[in-house]
């Protein structure tokens, strides 16, 4: 399942494509999105982890595919137990803001950093979760390191981020992925990375050159011109959204080719089309799909004769349908496209470099419990395969 490209001479490094062959997922899709819709967003948990075992085994290395170990019972376990931890934080937060303006402050302030400080934490037991439930060959990868430590580093580089206007961004970027990364291990195999700050400047010098620079520049002429300027705003964030493909495409490519499991090294060709195109898609997609919608629930309103105003006590069971299928729509575009499809490129744009020096690898690494993954979940979408 293997694609090799000749070697030049015996002792040249041997080259192997990652092939992935995972058929049609549309209608797989359409039954996890179904569930999860129909069940109120519970099945999700399933879903996803039907997700990923598809996604996993549809990619080859060496005649042999990687293999997917989660459980959805696990994932929805981990995320009653994130609940259990955020809900006491969330309620004093919320019951403060009933005693008064100083009380509200607080109640938000408290929202916020227990939100901020959690999130790194649980981006690093998530990859940690992810990483112990995934095996090729019989051996699973697995993570050591303390969740601690890089929530320290990712509090400092990221307020340092701020401060310095993105100025630290490259920095930042390579202290984590580095942290991340150099924890990592194949059965006994560890990873390393040799990316530094200024190839991740290079990665983004044209975001810099096109959007930083005129964007201190704006920053600048509105705080002397009185604001005035930042009718120019807007086409700042257009120029952020045009770019942000690009720059991921470069992000992704730099983050592969630095990353090696002890003489297995990695490249990826992805082009900025890729990203372009699966965001244009998705971007239809969704488009479509809520015009849909709105077509729907205009002949609904129409049809029974209610007002789309909170007041009319028959809205939320009217309109109940028509914010599902709504859902449904964003639910199915974020899978088929910016999971499936993104993925698939991203793999299929992968060359590793010899594969056949990990043969002698060795078992090794604790499983990690679904906690983190469920803290990640609390605090974003949840819908994220990798």
């Amino acid at each position: 399942m293997t694609i090799e490209v000749a070697q030049e001479n015996p002792g040249s490094p041997k080259r192997s494509y990652i092939l992935f062959s995972g058929g049609l997922f549309f209608g797989r899709i359409m039954a996890w999105v179904t569930l999860t819709v129909a069940t109120l967003g519970i099945y999700r948990f399933w879903a996803m982890t039907g997700l990923r075992r598809s996604l996993w085994s549809a990619t080859h290395l060496e005649g042999d595919h990687l293999r997917y170990h989660g459980t959805g019972k696990e994932l929805f376990i981990g995320f009653l137990i994130a609940l259990a931890i955020l809900i006491p934080f969330y309620a004093l937060g919320f019951g403060l803001q009933f005693m008064g303006p100083i009380a509200t402050i607080v109640g938000f302030g408290i929202m916020f950093v227990v939100g901020f400080l959690l999130t790194p934490y649980a981006l690093f037991r998530r990859r940690r979760y992810l990483l112990t439930r995934t095996s090729w060959r019989g051996i699973r990868f697995h993570m050591q390191g303390s969740a601690w430590r890089y929530v320290g580093a990712w509090l400092f580089w990221t307020i340092l981020s701020v401060i310095t206007l993105g100025i630290a961004l490259p920095w930042r970027m390579a202290k984590l992925d580095r942290m991340l990364t150099e924890v990592s291990y194949f059965g006994n195999q560890r990873f390393s990375y040799s990316a530094t700050a200024k190839d991740y400047f290079r990665a983004l010098v044209l975001v810099y050159a096109i959007l930083f620079f005129p964007g201190i520049i704006l920053l600048l002429a509105t705080v002397f011109t009185q604001g005035k300027s930042l009718a120019l705003l807007p086409i700042v964030l257009v120029l952020a959204v045009f770019l942000m493909p690009l720059a991921m495409a470069s992000i992704f490519r730099l983050q592969v080719n630095s990353t090696k499991i002890g003489d297995v090294g990695f490249e990826s060709y992805i082009g900025a089309s890729k990203f372009y195109g699966a965001y244009i898609i998705h971007g239809v997609l969704v488009g479509v799909g809520v015009s849909i919608v709105g077509a729907i629930g205009t002949v609904l309103a129409l049809t029974v004769g209610v007002q789309l105003e909170p007041q009319n006590g028959f809205f939320s069971l009217a309109f109940l349908p028509v914010f599902a299928l709504y859902y449904g729509v964003l639910l199915f575009a974020n899978m088929m496209v910016l999971q499936v499809m993104l993925f698939e490129w991203k793999m299929s744009s992968m060359v590793v470099i010899n594969a056949h020096s990990v043969k002698d690898a060795i078992a090794a690494g604790d499983l990690e419990n679904a906690v983190g993954m469920g803290l990640a979940d609390t605090l974003d979408a949840g819908f994220e395969v990798i």
